[in-house]
């Protein structure tokens, strides 16, 4: 089978917030190298090394199958009519989709066939949605089968981000630019990935070649490359200056210092060998950062210049820390500033390999929401206290390992439709284009995927634990304002469990978040406080796509205005990223909100909303390292994923839109900004509510509770950085926390 485990290995990073134990950082991000590698060889392995696979329902008739449709036929879905009876649908139905039909890959990748959509679906198919209209279940508009459509506000502009239109603001974007959200929960459509595979073959292959650039530097380098402010020309000229020394030594020893061949031959020469040894302790970071730096022109990924951008050759400039930045969201990776190992690894592939690896995650993406799965190898990898994996046993008493489904469905898709390799995949990317004249703009497939788990169902019962781990409640300064130790080994976790047999099997372990100390206003002073995440049962029962953060009203207004470039101007203005709805608000593009259930003298229920929420958020280092106001934080694109499963699985009321008119007048550098919010959100309510419990974790330090009252800052505004392994957060996104009632406009 193709091991490609983007999800595994793309689990990639889904999860460098997927634990087994706890791990220092380094040895997780080391993980995740090691895991692309095996990604990258099984792909060169290919569909040779795949084996039989088991699949869901009967086989589709053959008789006509050659006279219907082949790759060339125009997809029209009058001329296609269900042959057999399709029974009710489902809910993860796309039988009401407006393409009418999907293309059946079963047998001859360059020749499928197209069928009815519920047809393909009765045959036991799974109808994957890879048209350019596509969204995650959290933003669907209506229930298949159900007289419940409401309109999703968010909808379009999150198909907009997909297909390159607009930026974060709803601004068209310029000619050149490039929106890469992966990361944050909104893949690339395959008409963008096409085009950008063409002119890579057309523009970037060219260009590489043309500047001398040599992925080969990358493969030998085996280190890290930090970013200084100050001193970055540092190794530039440690480089020449030992270059000069190795040069001198070559003279001394009667060797042509302007040799190529003589300057190589200097590293095993015993005259030369140390003299050698450290020039290119500094050359080979001074040579990453070289053809870096080619590499990221070519592909237009500095800023200013039509992606060109300005930089110093060989220094690590700040152009430079920003171009990486780009590279890094391009192909899904959680850059922390530096290069680094999975970076590095990246650099060093053939370039059309990286460009597969785009394709096949976004294939993954829509498979396994179109699918309806969600386990991704996290919680099969994780082990108990005695170091064994968690098992499970089926109705008749069978014991089975967990799965890796979003690996082992793509492997089922890849194999599909021979794409194992990029010159495969290419070729039927352009083949895929060519199913319909409106190219993918409403392409669907259909491919035989391996039988789901027995615990499935249409209305699974599910709960949630979350580990707080290591809790430490003590004020992070000393009375000098030097700050104090606070290490964690142990980090907060959430596990989904579903309830099967009198068994709670866990279905995903990801790394999460718990609050610690914050800056809030008070009295008109900036000081801290500490947020705390509540303990103890609580339920999910709303689920909000796309949800807007309401900000309290102590709330530093340095967080609510932000100045940024727009259209060409620097512009400052109300932070609605922030506030939402969009994938870079405080809650991210989907949120859970934690109720706690009380039952009164009189058997009736209160409802209490303390205003902690399970959210999506693009801060992953908040959930790598460091902490939230109280929140418990996923990856976006986990936050989807999962939210997006739980709907598709647990009986629910689709809400709709949630309008409310709040605004405020906020003061800021003298000037006054007048912030509206007109929604929070598009909302679910479950029928029957998750259980979610939160656990005490493991209490460090001298305090046993939290302190409630407000504390004065001992330290300076560029002082205030609570590193995440010391108990604090750097981050910028303003507090995604409870909603408190603002001034009603």
């Amino acid at each position: 089978m193709v091991r490609s485990s983007l999800s595994g290995g793309l689990a990639r990073m889904r999860q460098n917030t997927a634990v087994q134990r706890p791990t220092a950082c380094g040895n997780e991000h080391r993980a995740t190298t090691l895991a692309r590698s095996a990604l990258l060889a099984a792909l060169t392995c290919g569909l040779a090394c795949s084996t039989p696979t088991k699949v869901n329902g009967d086989e589709p008739d053959p008789s006509g199958a050659a006279d219907g449709a082949s790759k060339a036929e125009e997809a029209n879905p009058d001329t296609v009519a269900p042959s057999i009876e399709l029974g009710p649908i489902t809910k993860g139905s796309l039988r009401e989709h407006p393409a009418g039909v999907a293309w059946v890959f079963d047998g001859d990748p360059a020749a499928p066939t197209k069928m009815d959509i519920g047809e393909a679906e009765a045959r036991g198919y799974t109808v994957i949605d890879l048209s350019d209209d596509w969204v995650p279940y959290i933003l669907s508009e209506k229930t298949a089968g159900t007289e419940d459509a409401t309109d999703n506000a968010y909808r379009e502009t999150y198909i907009d981000l997909a297909n390159n239109r607009v930026n974060h603001w709803g601004d068209a974007l310029d000619e050149g630019d490039r929106n890469y959200l992966e990361l944050y929960g909104i893949p690339s459509t395959l008409s963008v990935i096409a085009r950008e595979w063409n002119e890579f073959d057309a523009e970037v292959v060219p260009c590489l070649q043309a500047a001398g650039y040599d992925r080969s530097v990358f493969a030998e380098f085996d280190g890290v490359i930090t970013f200084r402010k100050s001193g970055k020309s540092k190794r530039n000229k440690s480089a020449r200056y030992h270059l000069a020394q190795l040069k001198r030594k070559m003279r001394k020893a009667k060797l042509d210092p302007e040799s190529a061949d003589a300057l190589l031959a200097t590293k095993d020469n015993p005259a030369t060998r140390k003299a050698y040894t450290r020039w290119r302790e500094y050359q080979d970071e001074v040579d990453v950062i070289d053809h870096a730096q080619r590499r990221f022109r070519c592909e237009r990924l500095f800023t200013g210049g039509d992606g060109s951008g300005k930089f110093a050759p060989g220094v690590y400039d700040s152009p430079t820390t920003h171009a990486l930045a780009t590279f890094e969201r391009k192909h899904e990776l959680m850059g922390w500033g530096h290069f680094k190992g999975d970076n590095v690894e990246l650099l060093a592939l053939d370039p059309r390999q990286s460009v597969h690896q785009r394709l096949l995650r976004v294939l993954q993406e829509r498979t396994v929401l179109s699918a309806g799965v969600l386990e991704d190898g996290s919680a099969a990898t994780w082990k108990n206290r005695k170091g064994k994996t968690f098992t499970y046993k089926d109705a008749e008493g069978n014991e089975h390992e967990l799965r890796d489904l979003a690996s082992e469905y793509l492997n089922a898709v890849v194999a599909a439709l021979d794409i194992d390799t990029p010159a495969k995949a290419k070729t039927r990317l352009a083949g895929l284009s060519d199913l319909s004249d409106k190219g993918f703009g409403s392409l669907l497939i259909a491919v035989k995927l391996p039988e789901k788990p027995p615990y499935y169902g249409a209305n699974m019962q599910f709960e949630t634990l979350i580990d707080r781990g290591d809790v430490w409640y003590d004020f992070p300064y000393d009375s000098e304002g030097n700050k104090t130790g606070q290490p964690r080994r142990s980090r907060p976790k959430l596990t989904l469990y579903v309830n099967y047999e009198g068994q709670k099997i866990p279905l995903v372990h990801w790394r999460t978040t718990i609050g610690s100390w914050r800056n809030e206003v008070k009295d008109g002073e900036l000081m801290m406080k500490y947020k705390n995440s509540d303990v103890g049962a609580r339920v999910w029962k709303n689920i909000v796509a796309a949800p807007v953060w309401i900000p309290p009203a102590n709330t530093p207004p340095a967080e609510l205005i932000k100045g940024a470039w727009r259209k060409g101007k620097y512009r400052t203005d109300v932070n609605y990223p922030t506030i939402g709805p969009g994938y870079r608000s405080a809650y991210g593009l989907v949120a859970a909100y934690h109720i706690k259930q009380v039952t009164r003298a009189d058997g009736s229920v209160a409802e209490l909303d303390n205003g902690i929420r399970t959210h999506g958020s693009v801060d992953y280092m908040s959930i790598l390292r460091r902490f939230s106001h109280g929140c418990h934080r996923l990856l976006n694109m986990n936050a989807v994923r999962m939210f997006s499963f739980v709907l598709l699985h647990r009986d629910y009321k689709r809400e709709g839109q949630q309008s409310v008119g709040v605004g405020r007048y906020i003061e800021h550098n003298e000037r006054t900004y007048h912030m509206k919010i007109k929604t929070r959100g598009y909302k679910y309510e479950l029928v029957e509510p998750i259980p979610v419990e939160v656990t005490n974790g493991r209490i460090r330090g001298r305090r046993r509770s939290p302190i409630v009252a407000y504390v004065p800052r001992p330290v300076k505004e560029e002082d205030l950085v609570i590193d995440g392994e010391d108990g604090g957060d750097t981050d910028s996104v303003a507090p995604a926390e409870p909603t408190v009632t603002a001034v009603p406009q």
